[in-house]
């Protein structure tokens, strides 16, 4: 009698499964080096070290993805028709062993072509991105094993059929994973469908990896959400793989179909929460717990010679928190610093000894006690929202907690107009992006939490 997982047996077939793949010369060159031609063939296409940088990073995690599914596929098509995986299946090894030994034979593969592929982006190709060139790789190793599970599990089920089957896999992943457009910025039931494409999230952290050179919460997020994926398509694929040849049973025919009519009530089911959210609620994540800002600015040059208030301070308003010594005059005056306002010092940029010009910001206060949470609505769904609407809040800091609120202002632009400094397209390609309109929320209670500017928050605005 077998253990019900035996590494040794798994081990044994990811050693066959590379020893395999080593004599197919024109796979190993597909596989290895097809990856680093067409960034070579990218980098010539564009004249613009930037952009390349950002398609560059992208092609990192949908390449490894994409040929790790098709070369799994027909890896496994090919050990069916040989009678191979028969063979294989009739021997004591569980199914589980089989499916893991494949999944590391091709994991050890993809380990290999991302160390080549980050060597030529990196070195040959002068690619950039704030993350280091280890994380982008593993980012690509988890993506291609992603690619391995989804192939076998779509061998499982489709058997000798796999081939059709992989336009319809691979292109729906590759459009709706935000290549082309942003996840935000399509159709609200687009952007639901590309949440359940693991894709979509591998490109989602190498975005994140080309915003910051920290391995951020997001980060590892969207990692383990790839990863979960990667884990429940290996099981799923295990579960589906049949060790007889022939026609099924009745029974057999039941078992086999449960797995993909699960996942297809699953879908169904999620779909159906989406849709009628959707119907009852203009929702956003792009919120946060917001105030009217007191700014406390530098009444003249000079030296800061005095500073009293410190993060966190309480200030009353016309209180003395300063003052500065002016520079350039006869007998050095000195002029005080006030508040401007009651609130709660959330930001100061001096000490003393600071020299500062005239009307620079000191310190940033706001009056808490008056907070209330800013969503940005994509202005599509501006037709829904009304003054006094009902909201629905929900603070990350607070999770488990809905509060209550309505609807008080709509600003007259959007965002992006509103900023400080707002964006001008200059370009000849006119690029036409979707603008969110800044809705101001009042929170009835607050149900004990301490509200703080910058707190991340979801709004669910009550449809009429």
């Amino acid at each position: 009698m077998t253990a019900p997982l035996s590494p040794r047996v798994a081990g044994s077939t990811a050693a066959r499964v590379i020893a395999q793949l080593r004599r197919d010369r024109r796979a190993m060159v597909m596989m290895l080096i097809l990856p680093s031609l067409l960034l070579f063939v990218l980098n010539q296409m564009f004249d613009n070290q930037p952009t390349f940088n950002g398609v560059a990073r992208r092609l990192l995690g949908v390449l490894p993805f994409t040929l790790m599914f098709v070369f799994t596929s027909v890896a496994m098509l090919k050990e069916r028709k040989s009678g191979t995986l028969r063979r294989l299946l009739a021997s004591p090894m569980s199914r589980l062993e089989l499916v893991l030994g494949y999944a590391v034979g091709f994991g050890a593969l993809a380990v290999v072509q991302a160390a080549i592929t980050c060597t030529t982006a990196y070195w040959l190709l002068d690619l950039y991105t704030p993350a280091q060139p280890l994380v982008i790789g593993c980012i690509g190793v988890v993506g291609a094993v992603v690619g391995v599970a989804v192939g076998m599990l779509c061998s499982s089920l489709a058997e000798l059929h796999v081939v059709p089957l992989l336009p319809l896999i691979v292109l729906p992943q590759i459009l709706l994973g935000g290549l082309f457009v942003p996840r935000d910025g399509m159709a609200r039931w687009l952007e639901w469908v590309s949440d359940l494409l693991p894709l979509s999230w591998s490109i989602e952290a190498l975005d994140e990896a080309g915003s910051t050179s920290l391995l951020s919460d997001d980060l590892l997020g969207y990692l383990g959400v790839v990863a979960g994926i990667a884990v429940l398509t290996l099981f799923l694929a295990a579960l589906t793989m049949r060790r007889r040849v022939g026609d099924l049973g009745p029974s057999a025919r039941r078992r086999r179909r449960a797995v993909p009519l699960a996942l297809l009530a699953t879908a169904a089911a999620i779909a159906a929460v989406y849709l009628v959210d959707a119907v009852r609620f203009v929702s956003t994540e792009n919120a946060q717990v917001d105030g009217d800002k007191a700014a406390i600015l530098a009444p003249a040059a000079g030296t800061v010679i005095d500073w009293r208030i410190s993060d966190g301070a309480p200030v009353r308003q016309n209180q003395v928190i300063g003052r500065i010594e002016i520079t350039g005059r006869f007998g050095k005056p000195r002029m005080v610093v006030r508040a401007p306002r009651d609130g709660t010092v959330v930001r100061t940029d001096v000490v003393e000894g600071t020299v500062v010009p005239a009307g620079a910001e000191l310190a940033v206060a706001y009056d808490l006690a008056e907070s209330y949470v800013t969503a940005r609505i994509d202005e599509g769904d501006m037709h829904d929202v009304r003054l006094g609407q009902r909201v629905d809040l929900t603070l990350e800091s607070a999770s488990g907690r809905t509060l209550a609120g309505f609807v008080r202002e709509i600003d007259a632009g959007s965002h992006a107009v509103l900023t400080s400094r707002p964006p001008k397209n200059t370009s000849v390609n006119f690029e036409r992006g979707t603008q969110r309109i800044p809705v101001r929320i009042v929170v009835a209670d607050w149900q004990g939490v301490v509200p703080v500017v910058g707190m991340n928050a979801t709004v669910k605005i009550h449809k009429d």
